[in-house]
């Protein structure tokens, strides 16, 4: 797949002032790219994919996703050979391309070469030793520009059906903005909680909004599981008598510090549990501590039994750190 000269084309077009480049966009009538988020295709020769490419890719992005009850890969892979290559794979979302080219060595990223949005990295060596020695670095490199590429297309993608304008229960808790899927309708408004709920053919999904007060604590992360865990026993009843929610412990959440919309935030990932009964599943929960002494919390529950739960949680991500506090 002569991949190189599109790909120098496309690096050159990047290259030009922001007035080319915007004319260069305009003049570029391109298809929709295919697949959703997640979704990766690779295209590398079968015997190089056999040999040592196969086993590097798989380790690095299909490596599983964290915080899931069962084990899923980070993406979703397709290995196609060069020589399958149609006009449809060309037009995946995401791109990989692994090539031995004499005389060459480089990692190409460009965008938009066959469809839009579509992002494609293609890693080159000049021999297949090389390659196999280039691929780790390279790869862990190409993930984290898959994942910011997958995150900025589903935005994109759930702003052009998100709720505008919000709820008024939400607005009233303090919400400036937020990405609000079709389909969440408020069940339960109470004085600084909002709960919503959203049902569909496969899976069930809550979000939880909380505004409370700062108490300064010094185990802020301990303080997110305790809260919550709070919250569920109170309004979240399971299915059998005297059966209530709570945080899974045997697998600990995995919580990250992060800054944005202008104020500090902590992230957890995380299972839940049916105390007393059966079912649980994926949380996802943003904390932000508001710069007039008080905490804004967007708690994001998912109940999927028996399909894959890391495109919907990657959904679930995007809401609720999505969420702008006044």
């Amino acid at each position: 797949m002569k991949w190189l000269a599109v790909a120098l084309l496309g690096i050159a077009v990047a290259s030009c002032g922001p007035e080319e480049a915007g004319q260069s966009q305009r003049e570029r009538t391109l298809p929709p790219s295919n697949g959703s988020h997640n979704d990766l295709t690779v295209i590398c020769p079968q015997d190089l994919w056999e040999s040592f490419a196969g086993l590097a890719v798989i380790a690095e992005l299909g490596k599983p996703a964290p915080a899931l009850p069962q084990s899923e890969p980070t993406f979703s892979l397709i290995h196609v050979d060069p020589q399958k290559v149609n006009s449809l794979l060309r037009r995946g979302k995401s791109l990989l391309s692994l090539e031995v080219i004499p005389d060459s060595t480089a990692m190409l990223v460009v965008r938009d070469v066959y469809a839009r949005p579509q992002i494609a990295i293609q890693i080159i060596a000049p021999s297949a030793e090389s390659l196999r020695d280039l691929l780790p670095k390279a790869l862990a490199q190409a993930s984290e520009i898959y994942r910011e590429h997958d995150e900025n297309v589903l935005a994109s993608r759930m702003r052009s059906s998100a709720q505008n304008p919000l709820p008024k229960e939400v607005k009233a808790l303090g919400i400036k903005s937020m990405i609000l899927p079709e389909g969440f309708a408020v069940t339960l408004s109470k004085p600084g909680l909002v709960v919503l709920h959203l049902e569909t053919k496969k899976s069930t999904q809550y979000l939880v909004l909380t505004r409370t007060p700062d108490g300064d604590s010094p185990t802020p992360e301990a303080d997110v599981i305790t809260d919550r865990d709070a919250l569920l026993r109170q309004y979240f009843e399971g299915p059998q008598a005297k059966s209530h929610l709570a945080t899974e412990m045997l697998l600990p959440p995995v919580q990250e510090f992060d800054d944005a919309h202008g104020a500090r935030r902590l992230s957890t990932k995380g299972l839940f549990k049916t105390v007393g009964g059966f079912g649980g599943g994926p949380f996802v929960s943003v904390r932000s501590f508001l710069n007039d002494a008080s905490i804004g919390t967007a708690d994001a529950m998912l109940f999927a039994p028996g399909t894959s739960k890391n495109r919907l949680r990657m959904e679930l991500d995007l809401i609720t750190a999505s969420v702008v506090w006044e």
